[in-house]
C-alpha cells in the first residue's frame, strides 16, 4: 500500500516505535517516517508506507510549524530538560526585555550548530552514539531557515520561561534556538517541551495517537503540498516510460512547494517527482503508483 498516515506522536515515544505500531495495524512490510521527532517532543510524525517511503526527501523539505516552551536560568548537555544540568546561572537578574528584538534577528537563513545528542551523521555514526559514548564530538554548523518566530507567551520573570511558535525549514533544530538565546540572555537555557504543529499543510489536528485507528491517506493528499501538474494519459503513459513531457501541455497546474526544483506529476494512476529538463520539459526522478485501500480498511476510512 503506497499512502501516508499522520501520527500524533506522544512524549517519550520514539520515532521507529510509531512506525512500527503503523507497519503492524495495516499489515504492512515497508513503512518510514519522513523526519524524525525527539522522543523527549511530541506532535505530527508522518509516515509513508510502501513505495511512497520513496518521497521521504520530499516530504522532509516541507516547511514546518513547532510549539516550543524555552527554560531560562541552565544550560543542558542535550539542549532540553532531558540532558545533565551543565551550568546554571539562574534568571531572577534577567528580565527578558531583550527577547523580542533577538528572535527579530532570527528571521531568515542563519548559520545553526546542531545539539551533539542529535541524529546528525559525524563519519557515518549518529552524533548522539559518539556524546554518549563519551567521545569528543565536534558539531559543524550549518545554513537553516527561520520564516517566522512568534512568541504566544512572553517571558515570564516568575519561572523563566517563553513560549514560542517557530516557522522553520528543514535541518532545523529548535533546540539549538534555545541554547543560542541562552548566550544571547546570559543565563544559559534550554527546551522545557516542544511539540510539532504542522508539515507542509499536514497538522497535528487530524493526526492520530498511536494506540488510535490508522487511517491512511491517499498520495493525492501528498500531492497538494507541492507545485505540481496533472497529465493526460498520454503523458501518463509517457512519464512512467521514463520519458519528459512538456510542462505546458499539462491539464491543469497547482502552485505549492518546489524541493531542489523538483515538481510533483500526477495523474490518474501514479504520483511522482520529476526535475526540469530544459525547453519546458520535464523528466521523470521518481514515480509511484497509487493504490486503492485494501478492503480491511475501507471501514476505517
Amino acid at each position: 500500500m503506497n499512502a501516508l498516515v499522520l501520527i500524533n506522536k506522544p512524549v517519550d515515544f520514539r520515532s521507529s516505535q510509531c512506525v512500527s505500531i503503523v507497519r503492524k495495524k495495516l499489515r504492512l512490510h515497508k513503512a518510514g517516517h519522513a523526519g524524525t521527532l525527539d522522543s523527549t517532543a511530541s506532535g505530527l510524525l508522518v509516515v509513508l508506507t510502501g513505495n511512497a517511503t520513496r518521497f521521504a526527501e520530499f516530504v522532509m523539505s516541507l516547511p514546518k510549524v513547532y510549539r516550543a516552551v524555552i527554560q531560562f536560568g541552565a544550560e543542558t548537555n542535550t539542549y532540553d530538560y532531558s540532558g545533565d544540568i551543565i551550568s546554571e546561572n539562574g534568571y531572577g537578574d534577567f528580565d527578558g526585555i531583550i527577547l523580542p528584538e533577538a528572535l527579530y534577528h532570527f528571521s531568515g537563513y542563519r548559520m545553526q550548530s546542531p545539539p551533539a545528542v542529535s541524529a546528525v551523521k559525524i563519519d557515518g555514526q549518529p552524533a548522539y552514539k559518539l556524546a554518549r559514548s563519551g567521545q569528543e564530538v565536534e558539531m559543524k554548523s550549518r545554513p537553516v531557515f527561520f520564516r517566522r518566530i512568534k512568541i504566544l507567551k512572553p517571558y515570564n520573570p516568575d519561572d523563566g520561561t517563553i513560549t514560542l511558535e517557530v516557522h522553520c525549514g528543514r535541518g532545523t533544530y529548535i533546540r539549538s534556538l534555545a541554547h543560542d538565546l541562552g548566550k544571547i540572555a546570559g543565563t544559559g537555557a534550554y527546551v522545557k517541551s516542544l511539540v510539532r504543529i504542522s508539515t507542509g499543510l499536514f497538522t497535528v489536528d487530524e493526526a492520530k495517537s498511536p494506540d488510535e485507528d490508522i487511517v491512511p491517506l491517499t498520495l493525492e493528499r501528498l500531492a497538494e503540498n507541492f507545485t505540481r501538474i496533472y497529465v493526460s494519459e498520454k503523458d501518463e503513459r509517457s512519464f512512467t516510460n521514463g520519458l519528459s513531457i512538456l510542462i505546458r501541455q499539462a491539464v491543469k497546474v497547482s502552485r505549492g512547494v518546489t524541493v531542489n526544483g523538483s515538481i510533483c506529476v500526477e495523474g490518474e494512476n501514479f504520483l511522482g517527482f520529476g526535475s526540469y529538463a530544459g525547453y519546458d520539459y520535464v523528466k521523470p526522478d521518481v514515480i509511484v503508483p497509487k493504490d486503492i485501500l485494501p478492503d480491511y480498511l475501507e471501514a476505517t476510512c
